[in-house]
């Protein structure tokens, strides 16, 4: 129950080869992705339920010695501890359906429960605003997405062989994301980050290049 939920967002790789977007090698990269983040989730959920059953341990102890049942127990944890958003939201996918580049940022460690919004390869994209009623979380679906604040300038990259939209993305929020006025990122259909260049690609077939190795399909 604590592993399977998010298995949900990862459906995109099925779809993908049944539609004839994707190869089936595709398929081969869902364990690599998920399997460390199974593994954590579950040392989390058994660590949470030690830190449960010393507080009932401790409370049973207290009633048996006379405390009043209004009388309060000491907690061993924050109040945030259980609302771990850096095991939810904060997860790095490694695998050939991410590119790096020489992007190598640390994972995080068991009980490190804070978030940081990052716009690296394979974590989640962060929410930004691109309009004052629409985030940047509202564009992704059953397709990939670039985000870029130059638009005009991947218009001719793209490839009709995969799905993909291109959404303009505030020059604000450039330098957030890692990226200068003519970069992008690249955003997978379960909303992690595929792919970013800094800049405008030298090349004509990069973007089509980088959603062939996501897709594990011949490129062009």
């Amino acid at each position: 129950m604590n592993t399977g939920l998010a298995d949900v967002h990862l459906c995109w790789k099925l779809a993908g080869v049944l539609r004839g977007w994707a190869e089936p090698g595709l398929l081969e990269t869902y364990e690599r992705e998920r399997h460390p983040v199974a593994h954590r989730t579950l040392r989390q959920a058994v660590a949470n339920t030690k830190l449960m059953v010393h507080v009932l341990t401790r409370r049973r102890a207290q009633l048996a010695n006379g405390a009043s049942k209004s009388s309060e127990t000491e907690l061993p944890w924050a109040e945030w501890y259980f609302a771990q958003l850096g095991l939810v939201l904060g997860v790095t996918y490694r695998s050939p359906a991410v590119l790096t580049g020489n992007s190598t940022p640390p994972e995080l460690s068991d009980g490190d429960t804070g978030y940081v919004p990052t716009a690296e390869p394979g974590h989640r994209m962060p929410h930004f605003w691109l309009t004052p009623d629409r985030s940047t979380l509202d564009a992704f679906g059953e397709w990939f997405t670039l985000l870029t604040p130059g638009p005009t300038h991947w218009t001719q990259h793209t490839d009709a062989r995969w799905p993909l939209r291109i959404e303009p993305l505030p020059k604000e929020h450039a330098d957030l994301c890692g990226i200068n006025p003519q970069g992008a990122l690249l955003i997978r259909p379960d909303g992690h980050i595929g792919a970013r260049w800094q800049d405008h690609p030298s090349t004509d077939g990069t973007l089509r290049h980088a959603l062939a190795s996501i897709t594990c399909s011949a490129p062009s």
